[in-house]
């Protein structure tokens, strides 16, 4: 990837809009959103032989933050990655979610270390480092629209070169201040990537948004930085059609990458092809040929033109089927606890430990397994937040406990019924002034036949006093 490159997908300075406006459309490198993303066909198909799929799927729609505008930065997986938390956060029942955009940015370059020499990121990773670190309110960060230049730093000032790469601090505008880096914290379950013929299947079952990054086509998107007409009506509309070849020809001099979140669909719902000349695609017999089938998402270019004609609200947008199957990857996490991460007591500080190895877990068996993270840090716990990844095909078969230095938690006792997995964040409070230092076990244990899982992974954010 080269700084060049980045500035024309990312900065949009000639792109829909005054610069600095809601219609501004600005776009991330595609670098970033495919960044050590898995291919497609690699992850497996989660729908069910015998699945049927409602013809229309709405009702997320109205579980969503307000459409937010990322200025003339090119943050879109930050935005479309925060766009989902939100989402989730309002599942777990939280009043007006708004998380701090600025503050995710600086977390997955420098926390996480993802990518840091560039503006770009991918929904996974971002998902990554909320779950690892947190983020805090959108309040105690505030998010700047602008980018940083060798105004705000010396070392940000371009030169043009297409081998330029700027310092991390360009890319993050910075650090956040030691007082908001002790804020409180929000985190997520960890996530995973989901194969794009799967997107039905997951809203379906889990009733929660998937985020999804994108190789970008200009035409299909109506967007002004396309060297092809562009309908006005379309982009007014949201509407974005599968790219033709022309398009993709031309995208792909440009690349870039874009991210969105998918809130819904319709089978039903039908707009005409579009040729390279914008015109009508239409069959033989004069007909229109229509592309049909369209994914609901939600945008983050503002709400004053993109999508200002959509149904679902302005900002909002549809996205033909075959275009997601084809050139997006998807990503999911899962419903989090609504108690935050406190902050440390005076002097304390935040550790994050994790445990990485597969274990399967044996078929009714009352030994189970145990899986330990061993501490060596010394301190006090003031509180601890578990996150737990487990994927199995009954989750009321198991029971899920923390133990450490003689106390024992209870995380899931037989609850769920038949649904799968177990992905999610617990608070328990057993563990206040114990010391830090020690094994940390977590034990699994399915009590009854026929169903089987794994423990794919589970991680600790404990705050010290």
């Amino acid at each position: 990837m080269t700084t060049i490159t980045l500035l024309l997908g990312c900065a949009g300075g000639t792109g829909p809009g005054a610069p600095g406006s809601d219609d501004q459309a600005p776009l991330s490198s595609y670098q970033g959103v495919f960044h050590n993303v898995p291919p497609n066909h690699m992850l497996p198909d989660d729908n069910k032989a015998d699945a049927v799929y409602p013809a229309q799927s709405t009702e997320l729609v109205a579980l969503q933050s307000p459409v937010r505008s990322q200025g003339r930065r090119g943050v879109c997986t930050i935005f479309s990655t925060t766009a989902l938390m939100e989402h989730l956060y309002i599942k777990a029942g939280m009043q007006s979610p708004d998380f701090s955009e600025q503050y995710l940015q600086w977390s997955v370059k420098v926390q996480l270390g993802a990518y840091a020499e560039s503006e770009g990121s991918n929904n996974g990773e971002n998902i990554d480092a909320i779950h690892q670190f947190g983020i805090v309110d959108e309040a105690a960060y505030p998010y700047n629209p602008d980018p940083w230049t060798e105004a705000n730093d010396p070392d940000c000032k371009t030169t043009g070169a297409e081998d330029q790469l700027l310092p991390t601090k360009c890319w993050t505008e910075g650090d956040p201040p030691g007082s908001v880096q002790m804020a409180q914290k929000y985190t997520l379950p960890a996530g995973r990537w989901l194969n794009t013929n799967s997107i039905k299947a997951h809203i379906t079952s889990n009733k929660t948004a998937v985020v999804i990054g994108l190789d970008f086509f200009y035409q299909a998107w109506n967007h002004r930085l396309s060297t092809l007409p562009t309908s006005a009506d379309n982009w007014a509309q949201g509407i974005v059609l599968y790219p033709n070849a022309k398009d993709i020809e031309e995208s792909h001099k440009q690349r870039a990458g874009h991210g969105v979140l998918i809130v819904g669909w319709d089978d039903n719902l039908a707009f005409p092809q579009r040729d390279a000349q914008d015109q009508v695609v239409t069959d033989a017999q004069g007909n229109p040929v229509m592309e049909k089938g369209f994914y609901i998402f939600k945008n983050s270019w503002g709400t004053s033109r993109f999508g200002v004609n959509n149904p679902y609200g302005a900002g909002y947008g549809f996205i033909a089927y075959r275009y997601v199957d084809q050139y997006a990857s998807a990503y999911v996490s899962d419903v989090p606890s609504l108690a935050p991460t406190p902050p440390p007591g005076p002097g304390g500080s935040i550790h994050n430990y994790q445990n990485t190895s597969l274990q399967p877990i044996p078929d009714n068996s009352p030994a189970g397994i145990v899986s330990t993270i061993s501490v060596s840090d010394p301190g006090s716990v003031k509180s601890v937040s578990v996150s737990v990844d487990i994927t199995h095909t009954y989750r009321g078969d198991l029971l899920v406990r923390l133990v450490h230095g003689g106390a024992t938690a209870t995380l899931s006792a037989n609850d769920g019924g038949g649904a799968h997995d177990i992905k999610q964040t617990f608070t328990p409070g057993e563990f206040a002034n114990s010391a830090l230092g020690g094994d940390w076990k977590l034990e699994v244990v399915d009590t009854a036949a026929q169903d089987v899982g794994t423990l794919n992974q589970w991680s600790l954010q404990i705050a010290t006093n």
